[in-house]
């Protein structure tokens, strides 16, 4: 059976043979869209995070210390349960050091279960379909529900950074996102962010601040759609203008004539060292 396969992804197999829909979510979400990012704890959206949890106990997962748990660089403060793996026995070796001899091969086997943080799916604006094809969640729901959180966010501690990161991540190696047209696929309200993302703002702060006006003003239908909702001018949000300025106003390390000179003294002491190995 599926959930018996111990992979990193087991928990979710434990979890659909159980009846509960699951997707999985963050950094584990994005690298299957392609990008090329570490993967840290295993994340997962699920309808009710303690019904999830109850059932992966039931077989074998502990429950920690949710205090103990980060989004990214972060404490994550919002709902959620942190699960570890069940001890397997068969894995309890002692680490390999000179003294054991040749070091063993490395592992061809799946990756082993790890530390899995339950979501609760509403909290991250996904709504699960009525039939559940994938493990992944489809591009658009990814990003359409990681957009509605970061612009929901208080900006009170450090979650907005990280989920900038990820929505910035599947922006810059996404090929499809890099189209204009991939708007059609997000929701109305989300366009706009698409549509700016693509004409150069930098998600920061003022960004995703400006965002929020704009998604609101969508929904009250106060704001009509266009390729930028700003100023193209406005340094607070187009940052690579004022970046470039302060790089090209810091002074160079090195003159030309000390370049130059510096490099005949590199070739001086090639040719040293060529010499003597003659």
């Amino acid at each position: 059976m599926a959930s018996e396969r111990v992979t990193r992804y087991q928990p979710c197999y434990i979890l659909r043979d159980s009846g509960i829909p699951c997707v999985i979510w963050c950094e584990d979400a994005v690298a299957h869209y392609g990008v090329p990012t570490v993967v840290f704890s295993f994340y997962i959206l699920v309808p009710d995070i303690d019904k999830a949890a109850n059932v992966l106990t039931q077989r074998g997962w502990h429950l920690e210390d949710s205090g103990q748990t980060k989004f990214g660089n972060y404490p994550l403060r919002s709902a959620h349960h942190r699960l570890t793996p069940p001890i397997d026995v068969t894995q309890n070796r002692p680490a390999w050091s000179p003294g054991m001899g040749p070091p063993p091969p490395p592992s061809k086997g799946p990756p082993r279960p790890t530390t899995t943080i339950l979501l609760p799916a509403s909290e991250w604006n996904y709504t699960f379909p009525l039939t559940i094809q994938n493990l992944f969640p489809p591009l658009p729901e990814l990003l359409d529900a990681l957009i509605d959180k970061l612009l929901d966010d208080p900006l009170t501690d450090g979650t907005w950074h990280q989920l900038a990161l990820l929505i910035a991540y599947l922006y810059d190696y996404v090929p499809a996102l890099r189209e204009k047209s991939y708007a059609e696929n997000l929701k109305y309200e989300h366009r706009q962010f698409h549509y700016d993302s693509l004409s150069g703002m930098s998600i920061g702060l003022p960004f995703i601040r400006h965002e929020r006006k704009i998604r609101d003003a969508l929904r009250e239908g106060s704001f009509q759609l266009c390729d930028c909702s700003a100023d193209q001018e406005d340094e607070s949000l187009f940052t690579a203008k004022a970046q470039a300025r302060i790089i090209a106003s810091r002074p160079s390390p090195f003159t030309a004539e000390e370049y130059e000179a510096d490099k005949k003294r590199a070739e001086e002491e090639e040719r040293r060292l060529w010499l003597e190995d003659e």
